[in-house]
Order: C-alpha cells, then sequence, then structure tokens
C-alpha cells in the first residue's frame, strides 16, 4: 500500500516547481520588476527612503531574483547562465534551462510574486498579448478612462504605494514619493496613453537592427556571387563556332559613273572630229 502510494506522489512532486512557474508567470514578473527598476525605484532614492518589508514590489523579495541575477547577455543575442556557464540564443531558452536545471536557485522564504500587480502595471499591455484594434482606439472614452483614473489613485494603486512607503518620513517627502509612483501607475489611463509601452522604442530599435543586418548580409551574398561567378567561370564562355560558309556579296559597279564617262569621251571626240 505505501509503495503504491509512493509511485503516484512521486510524479506530483517531480511536478512542483513547474506548477510554482505556471503560478507565477517569470515573464510578467520580469515586466514588473523592470517597471519597477526603472520608473519607481527613482522616486524612493530622491529622498533617500526604503521600502518596507511588506512591500508588494520589493525586488529583493521576488521569487526569481537569483536566477534573474545570474543571467549574462553576451552582444545582442547570446543568453549565459551565471550557474552552469552554458549559452543560448535567446532569454525564453535561458528561461527553460532555469526550470530545467536550477529550480533549487528559486527563492522560497519570504518571497513574493511580482506577476500579482500586473493589473497595475498594464503587463498584458507591455508584452505584447493585447493589441488594440481600430474600434479599441475609435471608441475610447475620455470620461471612462478618468474614472478609472480616480479609482487607480484612490483604491488599490494608492494602497499599493502606502504599504512600501515606512514611517518616521515628513509629509512632504512622502508626498512626492506618492505622487512620482502614481504618475507612473495610473497615467496612463488616458485615451492617448492607455495602449502604449514604455520600452517600444527599445524593441523598435532592435528591430530595425535586425532589418538592416539582415539586408546587408543579403546584399553581400549576391555580391559575392556575382563576383565568385564572374572570375571562376567568365572565361570558360567562348563564342560559338558557326562552320556554315559566309556568302560573299558582289560589289556592284556603279553604272551611271561608268556611262558618263563614256559620254563625256564620246563627246571630246566628237569635238576632235570637228575641230579637224
Amino acid at each position: 500500500m505505501i509503495q503504491q502510494m509512493w509511485f503516484v506522489l512521486l510524479p506530483l512532486l517531480m511536478q512542483l516547481p513547474l506548477s510554482q512557474e505556471k503560478i507565477c508567470p517569470r515573464e510578467n514578473s520580469r515586466i514588473v520588476a523592470k517597471i519597477v527598476r526603472e520608473r519607481i525605484y527613482p522616486a524612493f532614492k530622491a529622498v533617500k527612503m526604503s521600502q518596507t518589508p511588506n512591500c508588494q514590489f520589493a525586488l529583493d523579495r521576488d521569487m526569481f531574483s537569483l536566477q534573474e541575477g545570474h543571467k549574462i547577455l553576451e552582444g545582442s543575442s547570446r543568453w549565459t547562465c551565471n550557474f552552469c556557464g552554458k549559452s543560448f540564443v535567446s532569454e525564453y531558452f535561458l528561461d527553460r534551462h532555469f526550470e530545467n536545471r536550477h529550480m533549487d536557485q528559486i527563492r522560497t522564504t519570504d518571497a513574493i510574486c511580482l506577476a500579482d500587480v500586473c493589473d497595475i502595471f498594464r503587463c498584458d499591455i507591455i508584452s505584447g498579448l493585447s493589441q488594440p484594434d481600430y474600434w479599441d482606439i475609435a471608441l475610447c472614452m475620455e470620461d471612462d478612462m478618468q474614472e478609472l483614473f480616480a479609482q487607480c489613485e484612490a483604491s488599490k494603486a494608492l494602497s499599493l504605494v502606502n504599504e512600501c512607503i515606512p514611517p518616521g518620513y515628513t509629509k512632504n517627502e512622502t508626498d512626492t514619493v506618492k505622487n512620482q509612483v502614481m504618475e507612473n501607475l495610473c497615467s496612463f489611463l488616458t485615451c492617448s496613453k492607455f495602449w502604449n509601452t514604455p520600452y517600444q522604442e527599445e524593441t523598435n530599435s532592435h528591430t530595425a537592427v535586425y532589418i538592416v543586418l539582415t539586408t546587408m548580409t543579403c546584399f553581400g551574398i549576391i555580391v559575392y556571387n556575382f563576383v565568385f561567378y564572374n572570375y571562376f567561370y567568365s572565361d570558360l564562355v567562348e563564342p560559338s563556332y558557326d562552320p556554315s560558309p559566309r556568302v560573299k556579296h558582289k560589289i556592284k559597279k556603279f553604272q551611271g559613273d561608268m556611262g558618263h564617262r563614256e559620254t563625256s569621251q564620246h563627246h571630246l571626240t566628237g569635238t576632235h572630229f570637228q575641230n579637224a
């Protein structure tokens, strides 16, 4: 009986790390961490304020923080695992490598899932999973967006910020941090900004680089093949030999000129006899 239960529980225990990965999406957690690092942390650093231990977007409590810190980007598309030294062509395959080989490097004690606050950080829009169509943009109502903006400031976003601000700071310092954080969290609730992504320019720049490199590579291959063919095969191409004899064209004499000469000679002869 015990052996049968062990064979039943063993596959479930082996799938436990994968279930943790599914519960907390790594990609969404990475999006939140990037926004916090680049747009929210500077507001705290400006007034030299540290976050409270129960802050829901504290990066030092991120369950993937240890693995994310052991990623090395070499060049534009070479990702290396700093645990074992293996390299991959994209970050996606490096994430799968972490899931298969280094699940013991996930934080479990006092850890948080940054993807839990994706509704405030618009992870679906930033990741590109949610794309607007024509009617989403055309039928957007500013009054509805203003209502959402007021709810964002008064409800979840505000409580989220208040949890991260420790006591002992002046009202001016606290208001400064709140205003800057709320500006980054709720300022996109307008018809003109809702579908914008803060990393759109970075993505477009990488895409432009790939397009330019691909075009230059294709052009270089064409030029190389052209030069190679002319250098090695141009001497082998000879004009074709036609064995059939050529037709010789006879040169016709100009009859008008000869007739004119005979007439002139006859006229001179007749004149000579008359004079005689």
